[in-house]
């Protein structure tokens, strides 16, 4: 039974539980919209298979009209059919992320405890020293986890200035 449910709706018997989840959380419009579409999608699914009996076929018809109102979009955190729509929201929600970040930058509390570790860095590079060496020496010394690149930049800035 498990398998034939499997195979009629193309979800697994704990994706299926998920759906019923997420057409909990919907507005009460919207589950009446679904339970409209599933009882249209029941009488197709008779006339196509008619030895099924009609419990299962409404069921199937059920879980097959959830997929269609949004189950399976990004809306519905399925991420399995989506169009063009959901894949240009996808797009905006990973520049809004990378935009943010960009803004938001290093933590200054970070740069302010190099900062206060300076004049080490300084005079680990006048002795030649790398900065993969001098942000291992910041991490075991100092307790501060600074990548090389970090302090790379954090040089041009401060010594340059």
């Amino acid at each position: 039974m498990t398998e034939q449910l499997n195979l009629i709706t193309g979800l697994t018997e704990h994706e299926r539980k998920k759906l019923f989840s997420w057409v909990a959380s919907l507005p009460e419009d919207k589950i009446i919209e679904i339970f409209q579409d599933g009882v249209k999608r029941s009488f197709q699914l008779k006339g196509e298979r008619p030895n099924l009996p009609g419990r299962i076929s409404k069921y199937c018809a059920f879980i097959m009209a959830a997929r269609k109102g949004g189950w399976d979009t990004i809306k519905g955190k399925g991420y399995r059919v989506a169009d063009q729509e959901q894949y240009e929201d996808f797009s905006h929600l990973r520049q809004a992320a990378a935009a943010s970040l960009v803004v938001r930058g290093r933590k200054p509390v970070l740069r302010r405890k190099i900062l206060a570790y300076w004049g080490e860095v300084r005079e680990l590079k006048a002795d030649d020293m790398g900065f993969r060496v001098i942000a291992g020496y910041l991490q075991s010394k100092r307790k501060l986890k600074v990548s090389a690149t970090y302090l790379s930049k954090l040089w041009k800035e401060v010594e340059a200035g």
